[in-house]
């Protein structure tokens, strides 16, 4: 066993390597691995982290849904499936509508699932892209509303204040109009006959009628307006961003991918 030792130790000292300074060696190697692990592992938990967007919403079904995680919109559906295949991320918040207009005009890096065109502040927002068209038309409960020279004949109209709606009644000179602040109150006002008609589009007001549990029919007149519906950001959105976007909506467009959200919002429309 010496004879063993001694050998062993003759042949370190040929190699200027000692017993024990090849422990510290071993030792040297395993912390420098461990530091360099320590080191980098943020590097690849930062390349490995997705970007996410500030997203506003506002509830206007079947657009925008607030409080049903199964069916939040067939907008939120549309910018989510974009994200994801654009490799981001959203954080959603609802707000009151005119609340989500203000941030989409005064915030950065800022998007919005969808959007009427057609308001008086349309150039300070940026239109990423179109997710639909639908037009305008008047609701009742009682004669329908076909046309709008029987609008302007009426007591009083209803329309959301700061829409698309308020704004084309406005450049046409309507005066028997009142704005309340969500679709709620409008179909509240309708609802009671405080308000004669309601101008809005189809989905969104039968829609709302139909969560708000009213008994009495809606009466849906012909088209009056048509409009686009856009994913719309503020006009500070980075150029990659909006690319991003606009790749992955143009792709949803050719692969029929927006058509079968759609249809998952429409089918029971009546």
């Amino acid at each position: 066993m010496a004879s063993f030792g001694h050998h062993t130790i003759r042949d370190s000292k040929r190699r200027g390597v000692f017993p024990g300074k090849v422990e510290k060696l071993k030792l040297h190697h395993v912390l420098m691995m461990l530091i360099t692990a320590v080191v980098l592992a943020p590097v690849h938990a930062l390349a490995d982290t997705r970007p996410v967007d500030k997203v506003v919403a506002a509830h206007y079904p079947p657009l925008m849904v607030d409080g049903d995680p199964d069916k939040p919109g067939y907008a939120v559906e549309v910018l989510r499936e974009a994200a994801n295949r654009a490799g981001r991320d959203i954080d959603l918040q609802f707000l009151p509508f005119e609340r989500a207009i203000h941030a989409i005009l005064s915030e950065a890096d800022t998007l919005m699932p969808a959007l009427f065109k057609g308001k008086k502040r349309d150039k300070d927002i940026l239109w990423l892209a179109e997710v639909d068209r639908t037009a305008l038309r008047f609701a009742s409960v009682s004669d329908p509303v076909n046309t709008l020279d029987q609008a302007r004949t009426l007591p009083l109209i209803v329309v959301e204040r700061g829409t698309t709606s308020e704004f084309f009644l406005s450049e046409l000179g309507f005066t028997n109009v009142q704005e309340p602040r969500s679709p709620q109150a409008s179909a509240s006002m309708l609802a009671s006959k405080r308000a004669h008609a309601w101008l809005l589009t189809e989905e969104l007001m039968r829609r709302t009628w139909r969560m708000m549990g009213r008994e009495t029919d809606l009466i849906v007149g012909d088209m009056i307006h048509e409009i686009p519906v856009f994913m719309v950001a503020s006009l500070r959105l980075p150029d990659d961003t909006r690319l991003a976007y606009q790749t992955a909506i143009a792709d949803m467009r050719a692969d029929g991918t927006l058509d079968r959200i759609s249809e998952h919002y429409r089918g029971d429309l009546q």
